[in-house]
């Protein structure tokens, strides 16, 4: 018996510059016996497919391309167009290989987006690299500008898990970036503590606070952790124990810029506590200092001393409590000679005298208001809340006035 041939040739060509995909068709002989069904079943079964290995890029072209796609569209940022900028970024990172210039993109990318104030597509490119360069020495830092970009967005149960990554992702950091790391995980602990304050958890911040106190700080930090716990304690309503670190706190930071503030929170604890003769006092020694000593920030100390005299008498006043408010009242006055902040606390100085039942030293008061000794005043000049401050010491003055008229013919019919 004559035995048939199959002969099959498969043609195989490789290029230089790209893969071929490639089919051999079968060669056309007749079936083996019994094997004619089986083999029109298996026809298409039978082809032969060859691919050919894509071609290597080399790492150092790839790189030069994504930094020149990276440099076009930088420039390209600074000059407003940011649409085409965005595809010269999105054409660096298409480049078809993994390389480190690709993490420079990125966070260059988030640097831009954020000083535009693109904050969520600032988070998503910064997301981004810490999926893609998990290893990176930059994720620490990463993490903790996440933090603060969440933060600015609202996104605070966000910001906090980014500064816990910030902690994490230092456990796993070189020897020469042990320094930075403890600063940066310092850093992390303090914004947890102060996020956990603006979720208005007060609890939970003060906690991580007093942890913080027990480290070794440098003076900086030590001082913006007292001064938080200071506050902190304020807003959990825990008074005692407020007055006690507040002491202690202008006792060991007298040239403090937050000194004028902490005072202020000392005289209101203070009141809280009802222990209104300590909280007089403050406010009063507070008033008296005409200088800044304890601050450069002349302005803010200003605000502050206003503060706490105005919220302080005001209570008094309102409590029927009106020679202490007067203390403080007359102090505000002669703290400052500017009609702003002097006419006000008149103002007040000449109510507290009326329920006081002294209606001649109120009316001083009022004429004080509306013909100033030494100063001339142009009505049109003053702000509008000065001059309706001016019309109610005139409506008070004529009242008083007239009061004191009635009660005169009224002493002399009863006389008569």
């Amino acid at each position: 018996m004559k035995m048939p041939i199959t002969l099959i040739l498969v043609l195989t060509v490789f290029s230089l510059i790209g893969g071929s995909l490639f089919a051999a068709d079968e060669a056309e002989t007749p079936p083996l016996e019994g094997q004619g069904e089986a083999k029109e079943d298996k026809k298409k079964d039978d082809r032969i497919l060859i691919i050919e290995p894509r071609k290597t890029i080399d790492p150092a072209i790839a790189a030069r391309e994504i930094r020149k796609y990276s440099e076009l569209g930088s420039s390209l940022w600074k000059g407003g167009d940011y649409d085409m900028a965005e595809k010269y970024f999105a054409a660096a990172l298409g480049v078809p290989i993994e390389s480190p210039e690709k993490e420079n993109v990125l966070f260059e990318m988030a640097a831009l987006y954020k000083e535009e104030g693109m904050l969520p597509k600032a988070s998503a490119v910064l997301e981004r690299l810490t999926e893609e360069f998990g290893e990176s020495r930059r994720l620490p830092g990463v993490y903790m500008e996440l933090g603060h970009l969440y933060r600015a967005m609202g996104g605070l149960e966000i910001a906090i898990s980014n500064y816990y990554m910030v902690l994490n992702s230092s456990l796993n950091i070189s020897i020469d970036q042990v320094e930075r790391a403890r600063d940066l995980s310092l850093k992390a602990k303090l914004e947890i503590a102060e996020t956990h304050s603006e979720l208005l958890e007060y609890d939970e911040s003060y906690r991580h606070y007093e942890l913080l106190s027990k480290l070794d700080l440098k003076p900086i930090d030590r001082m913006r952790v007292d001064y938080r716990m200071c506050h902190l304690l304020y807003q959990l309503h825990r008074y005692q124990q407020a007055v006690s670190r507040l002491k202690q706190f202008l006792d060991h930071y007298r040239l403090s810029a937050h000194s004028p503030e902490i005072r202020y929170l000392l005289a209101k604890s203070y009141e809280k506590l009802n222990r209104k003769p300590e909280a007089l006092k403050e406010v009063v020694q507070i008033l008296q200092r005409q200088s800044s000593p304890d601050t450069a920030l002349d302005g803010e100390a200003d605000y502050w001393r206003q503060r706490t005299g105005n919220e302080l008498a005001n209570e008094f006043y309102e409590k029927r409590d009106y020679r202490s408010a007067l203390t403080i009242y007359q102090s505000l006055a002669k703290y400052n000679p500017a009609p702003e902040w002097r006419w006000p606390a008149i103002h007040q100085i000449g109510l507290c005298f009326e329920r006081l039942g002294l209606p001649d030293k109120a009316i001083l008061a009022y004429e004080e208001i509306l013909d100033p000794e030494g100063l001339e005043i142009a009505e049109d000049a003053l702000s509008q809340s000065l001059q309706s401050l001016r019309q109610m010491a005139k409506w008070r003055l004529e009242h008083l006035k007239w009061e004191d008229d009635l009660w005169a013919r009224l002493n002399v019919l009863g006389a008569n």
